[in-house]
């Protein structure tokens, strides 16, 4: 049993079904996720766009922000993570629509399967940054 399996074991329930999958995912993420999926097709699913993002649950101590390093880095998107002093995560992410559909989903395909509740927060649209190349983790 790995690192994260034996953290999260302990906290939540084992998302064994698509409801209870859906369940550890906030109501703001469902609504990011429709207003992304809804530019897809378009012309805006071509241009880049970045996004403040704050994350609870458990999140701290569980290698959350190198997870979210290694999933923007092979999607190729680029931004910053770092703890909060209140036990939550911040995070910038910077990329097409479908990229950071895909980030999400990487990111609660990583930590659901053990049933670990990782909840969106906050989400504010920012200005993209054009000449950041990476995605990177802050302390």
């Amino acid at each position: 049993m790995g690192f994260i399996d034996r953290m999260c074991s302990r906290y939540a329930e084992k998302a064994s079904t698509p409801e209870a999958k859906e369940r550890l995912r906030s109501p703001l993420e469902h609504e990011l996720i429709a207003c992304l999926q809804a530019l897809l097709g378009t012309e805006a699913e071509r241009e880049p766009m970045r996004l403040s993002l704050r994350f609870s649950g458990l999140v701290q101590g569980v290698g959350f922000r190198w997870t979210n390093q290694s999933i923007a880095r092979e999607l190729h998107a680029t931004g910053w993570v770092k703890n909060l002093a209140d036990g939550t995560v911040a995070m910038e992410l910077q990329g097409r629509p479908a990229q950071i559909i895909r980030h999400l989903d990487a990111l609660h395909a990583s930590y659901g399967r053990v049933g670990c509740r990782v909840w969106l927060e906050e989400c504010v649209d920012c200005s993209v940054v054009f000449d950041e190349k990476d995605f990177e983790v802050r302390f």
